[in-house]
């Protein structure tokens, strides 16, 4: 069997490795994302605004351009425990950060040994998960 990377030519094999290098990808999925969810008259003008408060958190270390706030996440919690027990499972927590695209995260983090994520501990894994995703550079 011959694999995809074998069939590309250089210059193919190249590009991948630049855009991947630069994260330039994921920056043009977030980018995007955030300009269908927030839905601006002038787009231009709002992913310019984007950019450069990613440059901005680029060189202060916080604050990073992303789609979801403390509320967003509290709400996905919410939902996640409707009974209002005050905790997920370990595996509501994987597939809600999965699901958010986080993509690494702590799968084990404090309560999960118990199979009880708190609302504090959600908030402060996604967030963490979320800042690294949208930062879209190497920190």
């Amino acid at each position: 069997m011959v694999s995809k990377m074998e069939n590309q030519n250089p210059r193919e094999l190249e590009a991948g490795t630049y855009l991947e290098k630069h994260r330039v990808l994921d920056l043009l999925d977030n980018m995007t994302s955030m300009l269908i969810f927030g839905r601006p008259d002038d787009p231009k003008t709002f992913l310019i605004q984007q950019l450069e408060k990613l440059k901005i958190a680029k060189q202060s270390g916080m604050y990073y351009p992303c789609l979801f706030d403390d509320s967003n996440l509290t709400s996905i919690f919410g939902m996640l425990d409707p009974t209002k027990r005050g905790f997920i499972t370990r595996e509501q927590f994987v597939e809600a950060l999965s699901t958010l695209g986080v993509k690494n995260f702590d799968e084990y983090p404090p309560g999960s040994e118990v199979n009880k994520i708190t609302l504090d501990t959600f908030l402060r894994e996604s967030k963490q998960g979320l800042t690294k995703s949208s930062s879209t550079f190497k920190q």
